[in-house]
């Protein structure tokens, strides 16, 4: 079986995991829309496409599935030393990864920022998934509540790789495109990468400033984002890559409406969007709309063989 079909196959049983694993009369399974079963989708679903607008190992695509699968089963036990050893083939493949990164930077293929964003996404998810053995350990920094560190595994699986996947594949298309849009997407690339390291270390210092720096960043870098990933699904040749790669830059913006709804709500103590229609809501749209969408829409061809 080729790489591609692999991947596929691999996104399609994982789909399949991902929709029954709540239904499952086994342990405590995640519930359909809660933040780990959000989470989850990114290993079963997202990855495998993901790693192959990567350059990245054989290894690593091939770990993934048992990897991704083991990743779930982690979620229907307590947090604990059983729950951690469960995810250690995600640490492992994600070792790999960032290996390939290393090879990539190694080659001299570092100084384009598209390749800046695909560096980042090889290191940052070895960095989510030492926050996600952390987070099913039930260890972390003492001021880290639990929910911190799991946030901090989602953050950098969601906008630290495939967020940075996306941005590199988008990067890619627009080498030919206007000035303009290629100078909005550099400082996307720069901005994005910015954000996601800012609001780290503004948990890790507990500054609210620098937390804020960073949102402020990755709100401004997703808004930019929208722009010029809506401006590569107009000029793609296919008419499927056209349609995902509008549902993915259109749900950017849902993504941020939603979230700012949120944050409005709980300023004002409204509390208009509670916490449990949040995670569902905006973690779904940028789950499936957003990054599974995003994914296939690059790895459509754009143009059709025969005319290629």
């Amino acid at each position: 079986m080729d790489g591609r079909r692999w991947s596929f196959t691999s996104a399609g049983l994982g789909a399949v995991a991902w929709l029954g694993s709540p239904w499952l009369p086994v342990g405590s399974p995640p519930s359909f829309g809660s933040i780990e079963h959000v989470f989850v989708f990114l290993p079963l679903v997202a990855s495998p496409l993901a790693l192959l607008l990567m350059t990245t190992s054989r290894a690593a695509r091939r770990l993934q599935p048992v990897a991704a699968v083991m990743v779930l089963a982690s979620f229907f036990v307590a947090p604990g030393v059983l729950a951690g050893g469960l995810v250690s083939a995600w640490l492992i493949m994600a070792v790999i990864v960032a290996a390939s990164g290393v090879r990539l930077v190694r080659r001299g293929r570092g100084a384009n920022l598209s390749n800046v964003s695909l560096l980042a996404a090889h290191l940052f998810l070895l960095i989510g998934a030492v926050w996600l053995l952390l987070s099913r350990l039930g260890a972390g920094p003492r001021n880290f509540s639990a929910l911190t560190v799991f946030l901090a595994a989602l953050h950098f699986h969601f906008s630290g790789f495939t967020l940075q996947v996306l941005i590199a594949a988008t990067g890619r298309r627009l080498q030919d495109a206007a000035s303009l849009l290629c100078a909005v997407h550099r400082w996307v690339a720069i901005g994005a990468i910015a954000g996601i390291s800012l609001i780290a270390a503004g948990n890790a210092l507990s500054s609210p400033v620098v937390k804020l720096a960073g949102v402020a960043s990755m709100v401004l870098s997703m808004i930019a984002f929208a722009v010029t990933s809506a401006s590569v699904a107009v000029e793609s040749g296919s008419p499927i890559a056209r349609g995902l790669l509008l549902v993915s830059a259109g749900s950017i913006v849902v993504g941020m409406l939603v979230a700012g709804v949120y944050g409005i709500g709980e300023l004002s103590g409204s509390g208009w969007i509670g916490i449990p229609r949040m995670v569902l809501v905006h973690g779904l749209t940028n789950a499936v709309g957003f990054t599974l969408c995003g994914v296939i829409g690059h790895l459509v061809p754009a143009i059709p063989e025969a005319r290629a």
